[in-house]
């Protein structure tokens, strides 16, 4: 089994490829691949159809693909009346749009090949829930989550299977980032932000990148044969 991660380079997608590799064949792909060690990497831009396509498959004629992370993803603030439209374009090409040609790519192959291949989409639970100031990023999100319940319903077919995982506020340089940009929004600090997000969980701190890998592999392995189409909460309960 191998696993393709995309989004390889970021907070999540990293801790992706370290946990998978533990127990498959892992190729790490990115816009801008990292140093991983000894992981086998890969250059895609998943806004654009012709390099999605290229790419995996690429890959799968030199090593069967049985397993897709999907860990690509942008992030944009701002209300609705001052969106930066092409912020607002970025970040649709990225958590969508490309989730749309990366599951597009994979049930050709499947059709083709007769092979069940296994996927797990990254949402947010900014995909369950709205907020102000979010509404690109929560629309994207909310849409991942439409697309892959619809595209399990297509792949499983083929025996393969596709899941969503929405983690919480994630501790990383993504994070800190949107935080330090609603603090000058709001008239506040980011570290002012972070610890309102902190309270707001029940486990009063944020989600490591780990433990969203962890969800992420598990849905691709064998022990969740039986789940599909489904979406997967990592964070604590709300306060």
């Amino acid at each position: 089994m191998t696993v393709l991660v995309i989004g390889a380079s970021g907070a999540i997608g990293s801790a992706c490829v370290m946990t998978a590799k533990k127990s498959f064949p892992v190729i790490a792909a990115d816009l801008k691949p990292s140093d991983l060690g000894e992981v086998k990497t890969s250059k895609i831009d998943v806004s654009q159809l012709d390099s999605v396509t290229e790419v995996i498959h690429e890959i799968n004629k030199s090593s069967p693909l049985t397993g897709v992370i999907y860990a690509a993803g942008l992030n944009t603030t701002g209300y609705l009346d001052a969106v930066d439209w092409q912020d607002y374009e970025r970040v649709m090409s990225v958590n969508l749009r490309g989730a749309f040609y990366v599951g597009s790519t994979l049930l050709r192959l499947s059709r083709q090949e007769k092979r069940a291949i296994n996927s797990v989409f990254i949402s947010s639970t900014a995909g369950l829930m709205g907020e102000p100031g979010g509404t690109v990023y929560c629309a994207s999100k909310f849409g991942l989550i439409g697309f892959v319940q619809s595209f399990a319903g297509e792949i499983s077919q083929f025996g393969g299977r596709s899941n969503v995982v929405c983690p919480g506020n994630v501790e990383s340089p993504m994070l800190l980032d949107l935080a330090t940009k609603i603090g000058l929004r709001d008239g506040r600090s980011g570290e002012q932000v972070i610890d309102q997000w902190k309270e707001a969980s029940s486990l009063k701190r944020l989600i490591r990148p780990d433990e969203v890998a962890e969800t992420c592999v598990w849905l691709l392995s064998p022990g969740s044969s039986g789940i599909c189409g489904q979406t997967f909460i990592v964070d604590g309960a709300r306060t």
